[in-house]
């Protein structure tokens, strides 16, 4: 019994593992980047989100394209810019939990 448990919790320790994000949570130089980004995939650039300090996303599409009107786009840049500022923070705190130990 002791040896399923401890197949199931390995087994179960690997699917934990939280979403990573590599690189700058920023887009450089801002619309001009973004523009070379997206025609750099062969896409068009439809709109940037910008969350202040946090983070910034490019919104590409095919080109010629039918659209949505904008929703569709702007909520799925929401969400990557979403998820961007939340590793951030979870990284941020991890640091502060690291320095915090040092210091006891």
């Amino acid at each position: 019994m002791r040896a399923g448990f401890a197949i199931l919790l390995i087994a179960l320790s690997g699917c934990v593992k939280a979403t990573e994000f590599t690189g700058s949570a920023h887009v450089e130089e801002g619309r001009a980047g973004c523009e070379r980004k997206c025609a750099g995939q062969g896409l068009a650039m439809t709109g940037m989100v910008y969350m202040g300090e946090y983070s910034s996303a490019c919104m590409c599409e095919v080109p010629g394209a039918p659209t949505t009107g904008g929703t569709a786009p702007s909520a799925a840049a929401g969400g990557a810019a979403s998820g961007v500022a939340m590793q951030m923070r979870r990284m941020q705190e991890q640091q502060q939990q690291q320095q915090h130990q040092a210091l006891n």
